[in-house]
Formats: C-alpha cells, structure tokens, sequence
C-alpha cells in the first residue's frame, strides 16, 4: 500500500504529464453556462471556454464540487493509500474547501486539507511541493506542516483587461466599474488573506505591468530563490513576452508561464496578466 495520496481541484490548472506522473487526483470544479454544465478540463479546455465567452450574451456562472464527489475521491484512494493531503483552492474564492473538510469528517481514514489561500499557479506550486516531499520520504505531519507554512509566503498580483467581469460577478462596485471604464483604468487586484482585492488603479497596461514588477522586487528577498509564474487567460503572447521581461528583470529566479482556465476565467475576463510567486 502506498503511504500518502494527494489530492486537489482543477483550478490549479496543473499539466496533464504532471498529473500522471505523480499520480494526482484532480475534482473538477464545474462551470456552466445556463443549464449547459462542464467539468472544468474534463469537458471543456480553456481555449475552447474563452473562444465561447467571446460570443456569450451572458456570463457563465461557477459551482464546487459536491461533498459526495469528494467523499467517492478519498474512499477510493483510502483502498490503496494510509493517508490524503487535500490541497485546494481559498476558501475565500471558493467553497471547495470546505466540501473537502466535510467529506473528510464522513469518510474513516487519515485526511488532511490544506486551504492554499490562492488558486492557478500558486496552488499548483504546493501540490509539486507536497508530491516532492513525498518522494522524499517524509510524513504526512511533516508534509503538512510544510505546505501550511509555504501558504504563507505565496503571493500574487493580476492586471484585468476589464472590470466588466469583476462587476458582472459581484467583485466590485457598479460606479466603481463605471469608472474603470471612462478612465481606461487597468486595475492590479492582488490575494490578501485569500481574498482577491482590488490593490490600486493604474491608468495603462504598461504602468500596471511596471508596477507589480516593482512591487515583486521590493518583496523580493536576496538570500532566496524567487520561483515567479506569469499567468494568462487567453493570450499567450503577451504572456510570453512578460516573462522574457520578467527574466531581464528578475535574474537567477525560476520563471514560467500558466493558462488559467475557465472557472477562474468566468470571474476575471479575458486579457489577464498575473505574478504569481514565492521565495524559499
């Protein structure tokens, strides 16, 4: 029997060989537009979500895993693991969280749930932490203790093209939006406490992308190592050339880039650029 299993939700956006390799339960959260469901990354892909929010009259909405779904996960791994890490989306984002700690009070066997306090890539970078932990040999109280003291240190900053997402989801007000609109604003929304909050309104792109760069390295620690993810809705390019800026400007760190996918995508809009880092 194999000694931890590990276990997230989609919208850490992991890669498919990633997910093999370590043999990673993924719960798919679900978005749907009307009555039409889709488990995210199972019936539908990111390009093919925002090629049809594009010619949507209407947002789509979201919804968690139910408690059943992640009580079915956990017994299943339980025949052949002594123990789950549950590593998961913020229970301020979402309520997937909680569904995992449900599940886990129902089902007899040794479960541990980690609320990551972010999503996409920051979620992504426990998850491989806790797999590389494991391939270590530590214990599941180790692990645990590990990953809750990295929560901690992940930090993430994103540039919306738009507040009409935001808005239309209930993130922000309507004058607020209004606002956004007439002056162009391009807003950085940064994770505090799990939350994602409005940080500060820049007037352009390009001011936006100087600042959270300039934000990163007033962070930024020169007795450790900046692991940095740009993160992207639906455009790769501009993704690839922040992070070839990103190299000039942050040398000796680790950086990469990561498609956010529909679910996170339903409530940030199109065009997203984000950092997405930490430092050990």
């Amino acid at each position: 029997m194999n000694k931890i299993a590990i276990v997230t939700d989609s919208t850490a956006y992991l890669p498919t060989d990633t997910i093999h390799k370590f043999g990673i339960t993924v719960v798919p959260l679900m978005v749907n537009f009307g009555q039409e469901s889709h488990k995210e990354g199972v019936d539908i892909t990111a390009d093919q979500f925002f090629a049809r929010l594009a010619s949507e009259k209407s947002l789509p909405t979201t919804s968690q895993p139910s408690v059943g779904e992640m009580v079915q996960a956990y017994e299943r791994l339980l025949q052949t693991h002594e123990s789950i890490i549950g590593i998961f989306i913020s229970s301020n984002l979402s309520g997937t969280a909680h569904s995992a700690e449900t599940a886990a009070r129902m089902v007899e066997g040794d479960i541990s749930v980690i609320d990551s306090k972010i999503t996409a890539s920051g979620q992504a970078r426990l998850v491989l932490a806790a797999c590389e932990m494991i391939e270590q040999g530590l214990d599941k109280e180790a692990i645990a203790a590990k990953l809750n003291a990295m929560v901690e240190s992940i930090k993430a900053y994103f540039i919306v093209d738009s507040l009409d997402h935001l808005h239309r989801g209930g993130r922000i007000s309507g004058v607020s939006a209004l606002i956004g609109s007439l002056l162009q604003v391009k807003p950085i929304l940064h994770v505090q406490d799990g939350k994602l909050e409005l940080l500060e309104k820049v007037r352009t792109r390009k001011k936006s992308l100087a600042r959270i760069t300039e934000l990163v390295k007033t962070a930024q620690d020169p007795n450790k190592h900046l692991t940095l993810t740009i993160v992207y809705t639906d455009n790769p390019s501009d993704a690839a050339e922040v992070a070839e800026q990103a190299k000039a400007n942050f040398p000796g760190a680790s950086i990469s880039t990561a498609q956010i996918g529909p679910v996170i995508g339903t409530h940030v809009g199109p065009g997203l650029i984000g950092f997405i880092y930490d430092q050990q």
